[in-house]
């Protein structure tokens, strides 16, 4: 009888050992799947910060070029309209641009 407790002690003492360990693995997998999609989100965040930056800026080129051709020998007609443009391209940018950083929009969708 005692021989068979011993054993039996063992046998969960080592079920216990493999099941911490498995937990333990698990755990590990988690936290580095974790810091990937962290990691993802923030680069998908910084990569749709940085189109509409550049896209913001190609307008405005546009349209100052716009601004130039069809002003032509007016200074004060290109120079108002290129006020207004960039008047107005700064309104779309307050509205557009992220104004969080990456890691917290990326918290916010508890993915950091």
């Amino acid at each position: 009888m005692k021989t068979i407790s011993i054993a039996l002690v063992i046998v969960v003492a080592v079920t216990t050992c493999e099941m911490k360990e498995l937990k333990l693995s698990e755990l590990i997998s988690l936290e580095n799947q974790e810091e990937s999609l962290c990691e993802s989100c923030r680069m998908f965040i910084n990569g749709i910060s940085s189109a509409i930056e550049q896209t913001l800026d190609w307008i405005t080129q546009e349209m100052e070029d716009f601004c130039d051709d069809n002003f032509a020998y007016n200074s004060t007609a290109i120079m108002l309209c290129k006020k207004k443009v960039d008047k107005m391209v700064e309104k779309i940018r307050d509205f557009v641009v992220l104004e969080d950083a990456s890691e917290i929009i990326c918290r916010k969708f508890y993915l950091c």
